[in-house]
């Protein structure tokens, strides 16, 4: 049995660690008063190759000048094969990161505390999570990291977002140091991993068996974009096994029941059953969620039983899937999972936003205006 390089003595110190240059940037911009004038300034600041505002704060523009360079270990050819996955399986990848990446961090009880207490998911969660199905779009994109793409500003954007959740919650009464510095070190990596390997090995649940190749390509994407969104080099894994392996580590440490984590997941219930059309297709979240995470995860963040019967029977008639009986579980969910995607990306990011990009922004506060 291989021993994981992921320590507790690795990983506890990192709890309390932030991310020193985007946390001065945003300290800076709170002194100085000018955090609308900086949200303003970033609306239109979307493309790889824009240029920086001039007139941000010194530090802000610091933080741009440096976060914006690919790693020097960035594998072009890499990059681009895992890009042209988000081609072929966008919407499965969508909807596995809706119904077992969000699930299997809000079971986290440490990390699930930020997002709760920020009430940037448990508020407006419609927008919310359009706004990172865009971000996604953005960086997994053809093209998303480069020049002409708009993944490195957004996620530029993110960590600075990050920051200011980290600026403002570590300064509620109500939070509680034990569960560590808001998105320190050791839950951001866990979220990378969340978007990464999991999403590898919830593919695998869909019946999508990657080659190696694509699946390697595809991690080595997030590993750049952690890079981008600060993750420290220490801990950022090498490939999937290493991330597979943190990610279960970092399950060993925090997995636990919370009230922030059963909050956060009906949240994400509740929008499935907003997107899909019917109530008699409410089953699809439940479902799509156990058979992707297990029943011990979706447990833990008090997931309802699945039903496959009843799935199969509306998604044959409503849906046209073609499938006449439940006792074929991977294609059903297969599915189930590319129709969900369809209607987030198609409706949420299209419709319900006539036609316009979300856009991340640097939020003023943690209230659902921000």
């Amino acid at each position: 049995m291989t021993i994981s390089r992921w320590t507790d003595e690795l990983l506890d110190p990192m709890r309390g660690a932030g991310d020193p240059l985007a946390d001065a940037a945003i300290a800076e911009t709170y002194a100085l008063g000018k955090q609308e004038q900086v949200r303003q300034a970033l609306r239109g600041f979307g493309q790889s190759g824009d240029a920086v505002p001039a007139d941000l704060p010194p530090q802000l523009q610091h933080y741009f000048e440096q976060t914006g360079v690919l790693p020097e270990w960035a594998d072009p050819a890499l990059m681009d094969r895992g890009h042209a996955l988000l081609g072929r399986y966008q919407p499965q990848i969508v909807s596995t990161m809706l119904c077992a990446s969000l699930p299997m961090c809000y079971g986290c009880g440490n990390g699930a505390q930020v997002l709760y207490h920020s009430q940037r998911l448990t508020s407006g969660v419609y927008r919310r999570l359009c706004e990172t199905s865009q971000f996604l779009v953005d960086v997994l994109g053809t093209g998303g990291l480069g020049p002409a793409g708009r993944g490195l500003r957004s996620a530029q954007k993110i960590r600075l977002l990050h920051a200011t959740m980290r600026y403002h919650i570590s300064h509620l009464d109500d939070w509680d140091t034990a569960w560590g510095l808001p998105i320190n070190q050791e839950d951001l990596t866990g979220s990378l991993m969340s978007f990464s390997a999991v999403v590898l090995k919830g593919l695998g649940r869909l019946g999508i068996d990657l080659p190696v190749e694509d699946r390697d390509a595809y991690f080595h994407i997030w590993r750049v974009i952690g890079h981008i969104l600060g993750v420290e080099e220490q801990l950022n894994p090498v490939g999937f096994d290493d991330g597979a392996a943190f990610f279960d580590v970092t399950l060993r440490r925090q997995q636990r029941p919370s009230e922030a984590g059963t909050a956060l997941t009906k949240s994400v219930l509740d929008f499935i059953r907003e997107v899909l059309p019917g109530p008699a297709l409410a089953g699809v979240g439940p479902t799509l969620i156990r058979h992707l995470v297990g029943d011990k995860a979706a447990d833990i963040v008090n997931v309802p039983p699945a039903d496959f019967t009843n799935i199969a029977l509306q998604l044959q008639s409503g849906l046209n899937f073609g499938y006449a009986k439940a006792g074929d579980a991977v294609p059903l969910a297969a599915r189930a999972a590319s129709e969900l995607g369809l209607v987030v990306y198609k409706d949420g990011l299209r419709l319900t936003n006539k036609g316009r990009r979300y856009e991340w922004q640097v939020p003023t506060g943690l209230t659902q205006s921000s």
